[in-house]
């Protein structure tokens, strides 16, 4: 018997909103860059103001900052226009999770992909709207928390219980973090 059954329309929304986790979850690195060259570039052109690539320095700081998931955006608006222009449905699917694995269903076919067992979880994620489960690095699921009503809780304590992992919300503070954190210490048994 399964614990919890979502069925799930993808959407251009849906699409770029999964990117956006994706990139959150999966390129720290990235963004830590991104972030420090940003600072730089326009320390930089504040203290040479004056001259004329001080101005330069401080667009492309701005640029560095404002355009952080340029890149999801870009796949996840490509991934949309070719399923348009190929006059394909965008991706619908029912998730089954049970107690040793997420079962992925498509629809309207029925085809079963292979079982995720949580043990090879790669990352979870949540915004205001939307959990995410990610098989790997490079494709994930979405689910909508509106499609669980008011079991959003006990799906988020039953997943993250089985993959031994956190969902990670967007842009969460690193306090944040560390109290979640805290929080599921204090409740596991003692260990000597």
């Amino acid at each position: 018997m399964d614990k919890f059954e979502v069925e799930m329309q993808h959407t251009e929304e849906s699409l770029q909103a999964l990117s956006h986790m994706q990139y959150d979850l999966f390129c720290t690195k990235n963004r830590v860059v991104r972030s420090v060259l940003s600072l730089g570039f326009v320390i930089l052109g504040v203290v040479y103001f004056s001259h004329w690539w001080g101005v330069l320095a401080i667009a492309y700081g701005c640029y560095l900052t404002t355009s952080t998931y340029a890149s999801a955006n870009h796949t996840a608006h490509k991934i949309a226009a070719q399923l348009k222009a190929s006059g394909l449905p965008f991706p619908h699917s029912r998730y089954l999770f049970g107690k040793e694995s997420i079962r992925v269903i498509s629809l309207p076919g029925g085809e079963e992909l292979d079982p995720l067992p949580y043990s090879k979880v790669s990352g979870l994620g949540e915004d205001n709207q939307n959990f995410y489960i990610f098989r790997d690095q490079y494709g994930g699921y979405v689910i909508p928390k509106d499609k669980l009503g008011d079991r959003e809780n006990a799906f988020r304590s039953f997943v993250e219980s089985k993959t031994g992992r956190f969902f990670r919300r967007r842009r969460q503070a690193p306090i944040r973090r560390l109290m979640q954190w805290m929080k599921k210490r204090e409740n596991e048994a003692y260990h000597l």
